[in-house]
């Protein structure tokens, strides 16, 4: 028989079930497997016949908040060593090529360093320095995150139920929603330039040489998708489903789409980021949503390669092959979505979502900083500065 408690929970007699802390909710609708032991967040959920109340408790309360003020404050924190390193990099590159240059020719034209910023942003230079610095931000922030939250690397790649007919028709969904969205990109930019805003779009455009082509494609297919995944998907979508799936899933998309401070990105990364985080809980493993992620840029990269390099008959089988795929995505993700559904929240679960990231300060500082950058993008891009 159940008594009160001073804390405000229920304990029964010894003999009474064990509640399971990997389903602490009981709701049906989640992964178990990918499910955290929730005796993280309240340990009393490990007693005999421990009962969840609706609301949850001060204890549970500060511990939701850690986790969520944890996730958003490396959010900040990526942010700003992100463009620190880039900054002090940068500044190190001018500084050595001024020094050099004034050896060898003396005086240097007044916009001297202007030319110099101006040559290594459309060099192959800083290629690999991106994939220096946000693939190791990326990288490091991840690591760190998942020592700080107990999350050993290896849960994150214990792969169940995934096939080779699974991953391709994961592909091909994904190439379709990389289609539709970015029609609606498309639109959504259309309609701001009738009101005179115009949409930053980032823009990571080098000299076309061969070593601009090949750490283009080290980049896209390889270093972002593994390094984004394992950050997103790994640390942040982990930690943030600890209470409910569906808000991991929901939020960590939100958080990616904002990651990338523009309008048409974020259209993509939201949408693409909640199939990432789906398929990431579903499979209980991160090696679905990074072959995806690689096969989506892999195919962007194609295109562009075959663009710029003039390659019509290239381009042309290129977009035949791809709009194959994209149909056969459509009709797949009709079927799956027929047939599956991303996992609800319980009452009590939804007690401990939105309502409680609202009053997660470091939660909101990493939102308002990347949502912040993506505003002062469009006003330097609508005013002709970028």
């Amino acid at each position: 028989m159940f008594e009160p408690n001073p804390s405000g929970w229920q304990v029964a007699s010894a003999d009474a079930p064990h509640p399971d802390p990997h389903d602490p909710f009981s709701n049906e609708t989640e992964f178990h497997e990918y499910a955290s032991d929730y005796g993280e967040v309240l340990p009393q959920i490990r007693l005999p016949g421990f009962s969840l109340p609706l609301m949850p408790l001060p204890q549970e309360r500060r511990r939701i908040r850690f986790y969520m003020n944890l996730t958003g404050g490396f959010l900040a924190g990526h942010f700003l060593l992100m463009n620190l390193l880039f900054f002090i990099l940068m500044e190190v590159y001018i500084f050595a090529q001024t020094a050099v240059d004034t050896a060898m020719n003396g005086t240097l034209p007044d916009n001297y360093i202007d030319l110099v910023s101006d040559y290594l942003t459309n060099s192959s230079s800083y290629l690999a320095l991106t994939i220096l610095v946000i693939g190791g931000s990326n990288l490091f922030f991840s690591l760190l995150g998942c020592r700080i939250t107990k999350i050993p690397l290896s849960t994150l790649f214990q792969t169940r139920d995934l096939t080779a007919a699974r991953v391709f028709a994961y592909v091909c969904i994904c190439l379709c929603i990389q289609t539709v969205t970015g029609y609606a990109a498309y639109g959504l930019e259309t309609l701001f330039e009738g009101v005179d805003i115009t949409l930053y779009e980032a823009d990571f455009s080098t000299t076309q040489d061969v070593k601009a082509v090949i750490l283009s494609f080290v980049y896209s297919v390889i270093v972002a998708p593994v390094t984004e995944e394992l950050f997103m998907r790994g640390f942040i979508q982990k930690n943030l489903s600890r209470v409910s799936q569906r808000f991991g899933i929901v939020t960590t998309a939100f958080l990616f789409g904002i990651w990338h401070e523009n309008v048409a990105q974020f259209i993509l990364a939201f949408v693409g980021g909640c199939f990432f985080g789906y398929i990431a809980a579903k499979h209980n493993s991160l090696v679905p949503s990074i072959i995806v992620h690689m096969c989506v840029n892999f195919a962007a990269e194609a295109f562009t390669f075959c663009e710029t390099y003039s390659f019509d008959t290239a381009y042309e089988l290129l977009n035949w092959f791809y709009t194959g795929l994209v149909l056969i995505g459509a009709v797949v993700l009709l079927v799956m979505l027929i047939r599956e559904r991303m996992p609800r929240s319980t009452p009590a679960q939804q007690e401990r979502g939105l309502r409680m990231l609202l009053t997660s300060p470091l939660m909101l500082l990493g939102i308002i900083i990347h949502v912040g950058a993506a505003v002062v993008y469009i006003v330097e891009a609508t005013q002709g500065e970028l």
